[in-house]
């Protein structure tokens, strides 16, 4: 029984004796090599699909067992000695506040290219040895976790993010890192003692790359999308003797986008609608090509004072002049299809993450000290500079009513920014600048009359103090210069800049705990302008963009000084009150009429055959002995549009011209408006007497409709008033004109200035286009600021206007005006010769004009010197 089991053993399982006899007589040759083909077949497909695979895992698993931090993913990893070429896909690092992620990419080594000792140290131009190219870069930056972990700890918090270090821990890290900081700052003079003597250069190249910062808990993120990338890093000598090195990545993007798209998974409500959708979301900037350059000194050691004259004098004047702070910035250089697109609702978004990702810690300010001998350099401030070497384009978006509207700026190649961010902070706190100017500039507007500004160049600065403490008043300075600048002004537009002010304006209730005082100054320069003012008749407009039918009234002058304050220094005040104060020198007024119009070629016959005479001496200061000068020739002013080859005629010449505003207003707050009226009828009853105050409010008919309602909730609760019991706002006019200013006194000027009168400050403030239908004004007070209406509904729009509007916006104005001019020279023109009787003139001494407006009554005055006519007649 046992020995057939075994032979059935043997039978079953042959031994490698009876394996080798069977192959030895049939010939195994074929079958070692199907079997090595087999293995040579499965081991090529192992290391072309999984060999890097496997290598990419096990990478995975030995890095995170001894990385703690974060979590570092390699999906595939393969290198090859001879090429020098390091590949990888998939690679992905995810810590609690970024994320960085690779699609693929490889690195190659030039191993074989020949070191050598001698070269110069910090070449920027050495030989490259290490090429890194990347497809599908991402770089994800959604929270900072060490920064609440610190605020938890500053307020007093249970800590939930991070465990807070103890002090002594953390004062040992310091020290640490200062000693390390030491040690590198040390760096010994000999380039083979560092990695940067054998790769001086290293140039990235990235194929579609994204930066990214935000997340689920906002509303938007901000992007940046780019498709290739040329980046060059490497290192040239400092600035100053005193640092080591300069680091500079310097190179080239192509199709450039900065975006604000929806946030996925956001947890909130998407109430506020973009003006303007792109792609995925509203872009802020793009452009075809970006250069970058960023610069960064690595800090030396503050050096020893030297004590003896002798070691003084050693150093020379090179030197002292390159003891300047270690620099840092950035430089972008724009190119062709650059466009920038901002707006209120762009600004909420920027303030969103804003205080997401830089929150207040609502501390007062340490003053930084200054780094004593031994230590490292400080960094004093970050600087940016943006340069626009093509035309580009620059769009400011808001809405009204779910309607955009916008105004385009074209600017033109030589534009540029700078922005200078402090990074220490003295005893009055810190001061960040931005500055730059904008060449050849051509603003239009998306009103029906679209010309708005043009400008030869515009130049800015902005001044902003921050102190210490965070509540205290902050100052702001922005001064403005315009070059060559010619404004078209219409009343609309005044309503059209309410709207976008109103937008910007937010909407949220006051909140004392987060209020800061501040204060605006402004100071606008213009050098040589042309103001265009709309003369037409009952304010018809021909807004077509080629020869518009209209005429023009223009102030033109070499200077033009504008001065106010926006004084926001209290929380939720009862009033504001603001000062413009206008200065205008070598002022001229001109007239422009269409070619349609009858008087057209009267006029310029006219003016073309008017000689100017010169008048008797006497008529110039009458009373005295002394005879004044005649006037001196006008020398040729700059003009832009107001050529007299194009029709433009001189009517009024002022040396210097003064205007001041007084401007007292009451703000209003949407959150609060039921609440001010109510505030308002309280103070008025207080100052009523008593014995004529009603003992209980008068009950409303309820047949009779409420004067004033509104679509608001709150619209049952609010006590009707009528506006014209409301406290006025206050407005205070005083114009001044300086002696001997020269008048002509032709007839369409006196018809122009009646339709200036009625068009900016009468009954004529809604203009009417050519082009459309009769009847069809457009309505000073619109809720579209695109300012285009149809005649069909427009009482129902009228109606729905009233019903929208709260009696504190129909708040009366208190109106006193004050005009004097002195010793005001004027002529009637007309034809005549040189050998002909002069035409009759006219001299003034004084004229004082005075008007005080309110709601129930108006009240002028007119004081005027004795008026001089001098009259010629040479009929013999």
């Amino acid at each position: 029984m046992d020995g057939h089991v075994a032979k059935n053993n043997e039978s079953t399982f042959p031994s490698f004796v009876d394996l080798d006899d069977f192959l030895t007589k049939h010939n195994s040759n074929f079958i070692w090599l199907l079997v090595a083909t087999i293995l040579s077949c499965g081991w090529i497909i192992y290391l072309t699909y999984y060999n890097s695979r496997n290598i990419g895992l096990i990478l995975t698993l030995i890095i995170n067992r001894l990385y703690k931090d974060g979590y570092i993913h390699i999906g595939s990893f393969s290198f090859s000695v001879l090429s020098g070429k390091v590949m990888f896909r998939d690679v992905y690092y995810i810590n609690q506040d970024m994320s960085i992620r690779i699609q693929d990419g490889f690195l190659i080594f030039r191993w074989w290219k020949m070191y050598n000792p001698k070269q110069k140290q910090h070449d920027p131009k050495a030989e490259t040895r290490l090429y890194v190219t990347v497809n599908g870069f991402e770089f994800h930056v959604y929270n900072r976790t060490d920064l609440y972990a610190r605020l938890q700890e500053t307020f007093g918090l249970e800590p939930t993010l991070l465990t807070p270090k103890k002090d002594e821990e953390r004062g040992r890290e310091d020290r640490n890192k200062t000693l390390e900081s030491v040690n590198i700052k040390a760096e010994s003079q000999d380039p083979t003692s560092s990695w940067r003597s054998l790769i001086p250069v290293i140039k990235v190249n990235i194929s579609t790359g994204r930066l990214a910062f935000g997340n689920h808990h906002l509303p938007q993120t901000l992007c940046v999308n780019f498709e290739d990338a040329f980046l060059t890093y490497a290192t040239k000598p400092p600035s100053s003797h005193l640092d080591q090195y300069m680091h500079i990545v310097k190179g080239s993007l192509e199709n450039v986008r900065v975006m604000l798209v929806p946030s996925p998974r956001y947890l909130g409500m998407q109430n506020d609608e973009p003006p303007r959708l792109m792609g995925e979301g509203f872009v802020v900037m793009q452009s075809n090509d970006v250069d970058i350059y960023y610069y960064q000194d690595e800090p030396g050691l503050v050096p020893v004072e030297q004590e003896s004259g002798e070691e003084a004098e050693t150093c020379s004047e090179g030197d002292k002049l390159q003891d300047l702070p270690p620099c840092w910035g950035l430089d972008i250089v724009c190119g062709k299809g650059t466009d920038f697109n901002y707006g209120p609702w762009a600004d909420r978004q920027r303030d969103c993450l804003w205080k997401f990702f830089l929150p207040a810690d609502y501390q007062a300010m340490k003053v930084t000290e200054v780094a004593q001998p031994g230590k490292p350099r400080q960094i004093q401030a970050f600087e940016l500079r943006m340069n626009i070497i093509a035309d580009a384009t620059i769009d400011l978006l808001f809405t009204k009513n779910r309607e955009t509207n916008a105004i385009h700026v074209n600017v033109g190649a030589g534009s540029y920014l700078e922005v200078n961010i402090p990074m220490t902070v003295g005893e009055n706190g810190y001061s960040p600048t931005i500055k730059g100017q904008l060449l050849h500039v051509d603003t239009t507007s998306s009103m029906q009359y679209r010309t708005l500004l043009e400008a030869e160049m515009l130049a800015f600065h902005v001044i902003a103090s921050y102190p210490r403490v965070w509540n205290m008043p902050q100052s702001w300075q922005c001064e403005i210069e315009v070059y060559k600048a010619t404004y078209h002004f219409i009343y609309a537009q005044k309503n059209f800049f309410t709207d976008l002010i109103q937008d910007w304006a937010s909407d949220s209730a006051p909140d004392i705990y987060s209020f800061v005082p501040y204060s605006w100054k402004f100071k606008i320069l213009f050098h040589q302008f042309e103001m265009i003012w709309a003369a037409n008749q009952h304010n018809w407009i021909d807004c077509s963009t080629k020869q518009q039918e209209n005429v023009y009234l223009a102030a033109c002058g070499e200077t033009l000084n504008i001065d106010f304050t926006l004084p926001f220094n209290e929380f939720v005040p009862t009033t504001c009150h603001t000062r413009f104060s206008l200065k205008a020198e070598d002022t001229d007024m001109r007239l422009s009429l269409p070619e349609c119009h009858p008087s057209r070629y009267p006029l310029l016959t006219l003016a073309k055959d008017y000689q100017n005479v010169k008048l008797p001496p006497d008529m110039f200061m009458p009373g005295e002995n002394q005879a004044a000068p005649p006037p001196k020739p006008s020398k040729s002013r700059w003009r832009n549009i107001t050529h007299a080859e194009a029709g433009w005629v001189d009517c009024w010449s002022v040396p210097n011209f003064l205007l001041i505003i007084d401007y007292t207003w009451h703000p209003i707050y949407p959150q609060k408006a039921d609440e001010q009226l109510k505030q308002s009828l309280s103070e008025m009853e207080e100052s009523m007497l008593s014995a004529l105050r009603p003992p209980e409010h008068t009950s409303v008919p309820h047949n009779a409709p409420p004067r004033f309602a509104t679509s608001s909730s709150a619209a049952h609760s609010r006590v009707p008033t009528d506006p014209s019991e409301l406290p006025p706002d206050r407005l205070h006019v005083e114009m001044e004109m300086s002696p001997d200013s020269q008048i002509i006194l032709y007839g369409p000027l006196l018809r122009a200035l009646i339709s200036i009168k009625e068009n900016y400050f009468g009954e004529d403030d809604m203009y009417t286009d050519f082009e459309e239908a009769v009847s069809s004004p457009v309505l000073s007070t619109s809720t579209s600021s695109g300012l285009g209406w149809s005649p069909l509904g427009m009482e129902d729009r009228e109606q729905k206007e009233a019903s929208d509007l709260h009696p504190l916006d129909l708040r009366p104005w208190d109106i006193t005006v004050l005009i004097n001019l002195y010793k005001v020279h004027g002529r009637l023109p007309m034809h005549c010769s040189s050998e002909g009787p002069e035409g009759p003139s006219g001299f003034l001494e004084r004229l004082c004009f005075e008007m005080k407006k309110g709601y129930k009554e108006t009240m002028l005055q007119l004081l005027l010197s004795p008026i001089h006519i001098f009259v010629s007649d040479n009929y013999q």
